[in-house]
């Protein structure tokens, strides 16, 4: 390593040239990498997805899901698996074992589904498995609303649709509020007696109708020619023409004779509106690896090109825009860096001499382009978090070369040559860089091994800080030192100017040598304030992700079950009026979903700085002015603070036991929760009902008449939701015909006449076969590993609260109370978090430890790296309290702060421990190398210490702009460096001193008296 020093800082244009070409290659790289939101992750988990439209979720439950699961449970490399069936859908969500290979697990998943062989025949498409990734997160909205016909909308919709997928960037797109075209078939029950058909009669004559097959190749003499049959329906006119039956007077019944032929759309389930309007809502993903700023650029260009084409026919309102949320974070980035880089460059200047202070400086655009030049070779862009992280490193950086280049300016005064200065000054800190490096690199190691979705989410963060430490140290070796060698060389003629850091060096060695002739009460003051400063941080708040800067409100409300769709929207009169009343330096847009009975939706507030209350505060005057509307039978509002969905603030889990265990399990649960003060929304999974008619079949009149149950229910669904039998394209678009009873037989009065035929043609009243019973069923059912669960939730109002706390208080409140065969499970935000922190529980202590032993190894001592890393308790009471004094939460980017501070303020204290080693190997006394050291040793720790604050605290304070991720980082990174430096400068020599010169007098030796007066070592 000696050799390459010398070897580089003999070469001063080979450093010049180096330090070129890496800002090239990082500026070039920089203008080829994507902007992201978040990065490119695929999850461990999976969905399975089957669509069953018209089916109830017991229905759901009971053919789909249970089959689906009861295949699972042989699949190997399964931590957990959730389902959820509602109206028409089964969803199951699947977490695999970290520990498996997920591409096997998800192949053994798709064969698990494949396998299931008993599913409802009528289902038209299979179950689909899908890998969940960031890339499947929308990144835009936007609306179409149009005042004319909704045939129209609806085309013009779907030639939209094809636009954007042709567009480069986009993933997926989907649409809400809009309705496939159907033709409907509506059969008149009576026509059809009049003739002596059936429901099976129509369906067979249409599906026979419809087809496409080919025949075969016919040979002629000269040539060969293909023989297609082709007889696919065209329009309704075609179809109503179609002939179902010959009479025996050679009549002809068609199906206009029996039923009504219409062109329309399938039925509508929900309604989207944005910003007033009743619209098509277009959502919008990134294909993976796709720049978000470009790819909603090319939509808003298509946007705005189709605006002028069609001019106020067609109107467009843009939701949910990330391009602006990636802008943002660019643009404070830039701003917060641009001023802590002049706030380092002025702190430089004024305690290091100008050509010293330049060359430092280099070394923070160097390691940054450094790592952009990397960044696509490690696979990754630039998102959020990757942006935090190069924050979280700068000071490292600047310590570094500030040490190297303190180091040469003192091996230059004591009258070297400049290349020698620049030589001997770099090999003397070498070693504790080097050690310095790796023990911050140890700190962010243990970070890959942090469980769950957020495990993947940060796990960008190690790799960029390992990448940066690599650059750092290569700069500090191979670069910095001939850089100063050569700007050194050119002062040498020059009458050295004087020290302007003298005076503070005096006054601190006068103050320095007062402590350690007092050192057992120094000690006494350091501990009591830092237990003070401890126990003051235990009151902190453990929010993962705060909501102060957030700028999303989810929207869920529920009706009255069974109430129409054209009545939902009327419902929510007032919740419009209460959005659109917020100002508009509040309100950028908002979006709702109307179905019935439950409305979903999503508010997008501006920036942070724009607006003067907090997304709370807006969440609390909403919530106010909802709280008298009566329409609505529950409103939710939430804050998405941003990072992936954290769950229901206090969300638990009532799994196992009959179904009357488990609802005398929800009751306690439920009680316990509306009991507790600041809490409030208390509901569960199945307190949403939905009214249904029960069909109690008379099985021995069944039996009479040769029908079985299945006979039963498919006929009352072919004429009540209707039966799709065949499907027919015009042009590009497959349009689906439905079979299904006229409309004025599908009402609840005409229910108990519907007709059932039996095998010879006989007609039997429903009224006969079964009777009806009106029930309400709960509109959502869910498992939790293949056993039904029942998931209450409820939302949090007094912001001391938090998940856990009120997670670890019903569970002692509740033990002994729910019946023994009923399992309670915490689950949602508190879950979340406790697998979060788990996760850091882990890394912090494997970092401490892993730390220790590289000192060990450096110092060849058991007892002095346990000095060095004493600092490590102040800095981190002082960075929780930085928390406290600012009244914000403990969240995930704090704690990740705090952990890469861990590694970064052992270096200070690192270098002066050394520094005393090596005085003392040249055999001074431990108290004069104590004070030499410490005196030696200042600038460097001042200015590391200075120059990472002066780079931080503007992102800290949002001095440019407010980020959610870099904002709490920021401040607990740059308040430790802060204030863990009076206890490098100050406790750490008392602590030496107290453990390497215990029979030591210093107030006894006359050299102490010298040292009270600054005689000495002023």
């Amino acid at each position: 390593m000696q050799g390459l020093i010398a070897y580089f800082a003999r070469r001063s244009f080979l450093a010049r040239i180096l330090t070129v070409m890496v800002l090239m290659v990082g500026m070039a790289s920089l203008s080829m990498l994507k902007l992201q939101e978040l990065p490119d992750i695929a999850f461990e988990e999976v969905d399975i997805t089957t669509q069953y439209p018209g089916a109830t979720a017991q229905d759901i439950e009971l053919n789909i899901t249970n089959q689906i699961e009861k295949e699972l449970k042989s699949v190997q490399g399964i931590r957990k698996y959730t389902s959820q069936s509602t109206e028409g859908v089964s969803h199951i969500s699947i977490e695999v074992d970290e520990a498996a290979d997920i591409t096997k697990v998800l192949r053994d998943i798709q064969q698990a589904v494949d396998r299931v062989k008993s599913l409802p025949k009528d289902i038209t498409n299979p179950p689909v498995v899908e890998q969940r990734s960031t890339s499947a997160f929308e990144v835009m909205t936007f609306g179409v609303s149009h005042d004319g016909e909704y045939a129209e909308l609806q085309s013009y919709s779907r030639s939209l649709e094809k636009a954007l997928k042709s567009l480069s960037g986009v993933g997926s797109v989907t649409m809400t509020g809009f309705n496939e075209r159907e033709f409907w078939i509506e059969v008149d029950p009576e026509k059809v007696s009049r003739y002596q058909l059936t429901f099976d009669d129509v369906i067979n004559a249409v599906n026979s109708r419809n087809l496409s097959l080919s025949g075969g190749v016919v040979e002629s003499w000269d040539s060969e020619q293909r023989i297609v049959t082709m007889t696919q329906i065209q329009s309704v006119a075609e179809l109503g023409q179609l002939v179902i039956r010959v009479l025996p007077s050679g009549g002809l019944v068609r199906l206009a004779d029996i039923a009504t032929v219409t062109d329309t759309f399938e039925k509508a389930t929900e309604q989207a509106v944005i910003n007033g309007q009743s619209a098509i809502l277009f959502s919008v993903t990134n294909s993976a690896s796709a720049d978000i700023i470009a790819t909603i650029d090319s939509i808003k260009a298509l946007i705005n090109a189709e605006q002028q084409r069609l001019g106020d026919q067609y109107r467009f309102e843009i939701g949910l825009n990330l391009a602006d949320d990636m802008s943002d974070k660019f643009t404070i980035v830039s701003i917060n860096g641009g001023i802590g880089l002049i706030l380092v460059l002025l702190v430089l200047s004024l305690i290091l001499k100008r050509q010293i202070a330049f060359w430092v400086a280099v070394s923070i655009p160097f390691c940054v382009l450094g790592v952009m030049a990397i960044l696509p070779f490690l696979g990754m862009n630039l998102d959020s978090i990757t942006l935090s992280a190069l924050l979280l490193v700068i000071g490292i950086i600047v310590d570094d070369s500030v040490i190297i280049a303190e180091s040469i300016y003192q091996e230059k005064e004591k009258g070297k040559r400049a290349l020698e200065a620049a030589i001997d000054g770099t090999r003397k800190v070498i070693k504790p860089i080097m050690a310095s490096l790796t023990t911050t690199a140890l700190v962010f190691i243990p970070m890959f091994f942090i469980p769950g979705t957020m495990g993947k989410a940060v796990i960008v963060i190690p790799l960029t800080v390992i990448a940066a430490l690599l650059f750092s140290l290569s700069e500090c070796t191979f670069t910095l030192p001939a850089h100063l060698a050569n700007s050194l060389k050119s002062t040498e003629q020059k009458a050295s100017r004087p020290d302007r850091f003298q005076s503070v060096t005096s006054a601190y060695t006068r103050l320095l040598a007062g402590c350690l002739n007092y050192k057992k009460s120094v000690l006494l003051v350091a501990m009591l304030m830092l237990g003070t400063s401890g126990w003051l941080a235990t009151t902190l708040k453990l929010d993962i992700f705060p909501s102060e800067a957030a700028k999303y409100i989810e929207v869920y409300t529920e009706v009255t079950p069974g109430t129409p769709l054209d009545d939902v929207k009327a419902a929510h009169f007032q919740l419009e009026q209460a959005i659109q009343a917020l100002s508009d330096n509040e309100l950028v847009s908002y979006q709702l979903t109307y179905s019935s009975p439950a409305t979903s939706g999503l508010i997008v507030l501006s920036s942070f700085e724009q607006r003067e209350r907090s997304a709370e505060e807006i969440l609390v005057e909403l919530n106010q002015q909802l709280e008298t509307v009566d329409e609505l039978s529950f409103v939710k509002l939430s804050i998405d603070a941003g990072g992936p969905p954290p769950g229901e603030p206090v969300e638990i889990r009532v799994l196992g036991g009959n179904q009357s265990e488990r609802e005398e399990a929800v009751v306690q649960v439920t009680d316990w929760l509306n009991r507790q003060s600041g809490l409030n929304k208390v509901t569960n999974s199945e307190a949403l009902k939905d009214p249904q008619l029960q069909i109690m079949p008379q099985y021995e009149w069944l039996a009479r008449y040769n029908l079985t149950v299945a006979d039963l229910a498919t006929t009352l669904r072919i004429a009540f939701e209707g039966e799709t039998v065949t499907s027919t394209w015009l042009g590009d678009q497959e349009i689906e015909m439905r079979v299904l009873m006229d409309a004025q037989y599908r009402n609840i009065q005409r229910l108990s006449t519907t007709k059932v035929y039996t095998a010879n043609g006989a007609q039997v009243p429903l009224s006969r076969l079964a009777k009806v019973e009106h029930i309400d069923v709960p509109r959502q059912i869910q498992h939790y590993n293949g056993e039904r669960q029942v998931i209450v939730t409820s939302q949090i109002t007094d912001q001391e609260l938090t998940p856990t706390m009120i997670s670890q208080t019903l569970t002692q409140a509740l033990e002994g109370k729910i019946p023994a065969s009923v399992k309670v499970e915490i689950g949602g935000e508190a879950e979340n978090t406790n697998e979060t922190m788990s996760g850091f529980v882990v890394a912090f202590p494997a970092a401490i430890i892993g730390i220790y032993f590289v000192l060990a190894v450096m110092f060849g001592s058991l007892l002095q790296p346990m000095l060095v890393m004493a600092v490590i308790p102040f800095a981190i009471a002082a960075s929780l309290m930085a928390l406290f004094v600012h009244m914000q939460p403990l969240s995930l980017f704090a704690l990740i702060g705090v952990l890469g501070m861990t590694g970064v303020v052992v270096n200070n204290s690192l270098v002066l421990i050394n520094r005393i080693n090596e005085l003392r190997a040249e055999g001074k006394v431990v108290l004069e190398a104590i004070v030499d050291a410490s005196t030696s040793r200042l600038r460097p720790i001042v200015l590391t210490s200075m120059t990472t604050v002066a780079g931080l605290l503007p992102l800290a304070y949002g001095v440019g702009g407010t980020d959610v991720y870099m904002g709490p980082m920021s401040l607990t990174l740059g308040y430790g460096l802060l204030f863990s430096l009076p206890v490098v400068l100050i406790v750490i020599p008392c602590l030496y001193l107290t453990f390497f010169s215990r029979s030591m007098k210093v107030c006894d030796t006359e050299e102490s008296q010298q040292m009270r007066t600054g005689s000495t070592f002023a």
